[in-house]
């Protein structure tokens, strides 16, 4: 019997056949056990089932067992290997502590685990608590990972979920992600943004599984839209609100003052040309103010005010603690303004134009509130008309994409579901890509994008009662 079997060193069939050494190595303290296995010779070959099996030669390995601090404990196995003779294959005596396909115990392996399982840690931070290197983590982390997800496939049905790509390398290399929108866990991870994509995410999920779909939000990517619609029309498509709302923004609001720029620059040259000082002077000053404009025009008026309201508050605080006293203020810190909001009515007075498109951003808002399907569609059409009858060219693209997917805008009004959880796994896969400095193995990333979004499962109820008709 061993007398290391029962010990927290965990070492069966293992036989000390010296006094343990120390000596330093890169800074750390690392003690050798030396020994050898007392494992019996085995009946036959395992490979051919022949007995012909003689002793080949005395084979040592040298383990990692324990890390605790700047001390590393190995283990020197010497074990014996035996030569089939009808067939040539070699037999090795069997270490039962050694963890497979890895050069360490599996009190090590265990150890090392523990430390991934708790995902505070970076590999290279857990590859130097352990006194290893980052390869040897990344395997065993992978490993961990693939016997955690098996297959990957969902262990529930989802009522509700959301598509959307996020970058995946550069180039424009981009890969998609679905997720159960109520609970936020990863459905299905893949390289690519075409309708193959969501073709083989119905395969990946099985029918079963999307018979029990009753919606999906995506943002108006009309290839995910073309794959729900012809393999599951029954599951709704709605399109998320925050995407359209920014392309709002985008497309018409920051257009149009751009054109207003550009606008205002043509006469500035054109008073330069002709000598008109005064004239000019005029057309820098508005220059100026639409040049700054972007973030109130794109605010609403109550984001503006608290704003405003927080500025004071800061101003005030300066002022009571350190410019009543006469002291200065301190580095790094500064007054803040206060008059975003009148801004944003300069801004609005001086241009008819951009005050009818923030109008009509402010009515597409409170239409999204609606909560009937009739009423939105009403609400929608009205607003539709409204910006046909504004007469501006940059609303007109805008216009057309809403009708061409104003079913799945509508939609919105039954299941009030968007991708904003969508937009947090995101920003976390952001997160996961960043501390690692990016993934050479692809499923491995996917793996971590896995685990990370089953750490803090969520109960969103976007529906707490019926569906509306």
């Amino acid at each position: 019997m061993s007398q290391y079997t029962n010990t927290f060193l965990a070492l069966p069939e293992f036989e000390s056949t010296g006094k343990p050494t120390i000596r330093e190595h890169k800074g750390i303290e690392v003690t050798t056990i030396h020994g050898k296995m007392t494992g019996k010779r085995p009946d036959v070959c395992e490979a051919c089932g022949s007995p012909a099996l003689h002793v080949h030669q005395n084979h040592t390995v040298t383990l990692k067992h324990l890390a605790a601090g700047d001390a590393l404990m190995v283990v020197e196995v010497t074990y014996v290997r035996w030569l089939c003779i009808a067939c040539a294959h070699l037999v090795s005596q069997r270490i039962p502590f050694k963890e497979e396909l890895h050069l360490v115990t599996k009190t090590y392996h265990r150890q090392m685990t523990g430390l991934l399982e708790r995902g505070t840690v970076s590999l290279s931070h857990v590859a130097s608590i352990m006194h290893s290197n980052k390869n040897l983590v990344r395997a065993v982390d992978k490993q961990r990972l693939q016997h955690k997800a098996g297959d990957m496939k969902p262990t529930h049905y989802s009522r509700f979920i959301g598509v959307d790509e996020f970058s995946l390398h550069r180039r424009h290399r981009y890969a998609t992600v679905v997720i159960d929108l109520e609970t936020g866990e990863s459905l299905f991870v893949e390289e690519g943004n075409s309708e193959w994509q969501m073709h083989h995410f119905f395969t990946f999920v099985g029918r079963d599984f999307m018979n029990h779909v009753q919606a999906i939000a995506m943002d108006m990517n009309a290839q995910y839209a073309a794959a729900v619609r012809a393999r599951f029309p029954h599951v709704s498509i709605v399109y998320d609100p925050f995407h359209i709302i920014k392309n709002y923004n985008d497309r018409v609001v920051s257009e149009l003052r751009r054109a207003e720029q550009r606008r205002l620059m043509e006469a500035m040259d054109q008073a330069r040309k002709k000598g008109d000082r005064e004239l000019v002077e005029h057309l820098v000053a508005e220059y100026r103010m639409f040049k700054g404009s972007r973030f109130v025009l794109l605010s609403n008026r109550r984001t503006l005010e608290a704003k405003d309201e927080a500025a004071r508050e800061h101003n005030k605080m300066l002022y009571e603690q350190f410019e009543r006293k006469g002291l200065a203020l301190p580095p790094g810190e500064r007054k803040w303004p206060t008059n975003h909001l009148a801004r944003l009515e300069q801004v609005l007075q001086t241009n008819e134009r951009l005050q009818t498109v923030y109008i009509l951003a402010e009515m597409l808002k409170l239409s999204f509130a609606c909560t009937q399907p009739q009423e939105f569609r009403q609400s929608l059409d009205l607003w539709l008309r409204t910006a046909h009858h504004a007469r501006i060219p940059e609303l007109d693209g805008f216009c057309k994409m809403i009708r061409s997917h104003f079913q799945g805008v509508v939609n919105h009004a039954r299941y009030p579901i968007s991708n904003g959880p969508l937009e947090g796994t995101n920003n976390l896969i952001k997160t996961i890509r960043r501390q690692a400095f990016g993934y050479r193995d692809q499923h491995y990333f996917f793996l971590k994008i896995w685990e990370a979004t089953r750490k803090h499962p969520k109960n969103r109820s976007f529906l707490s009662h019926s569906f509306r008709a």
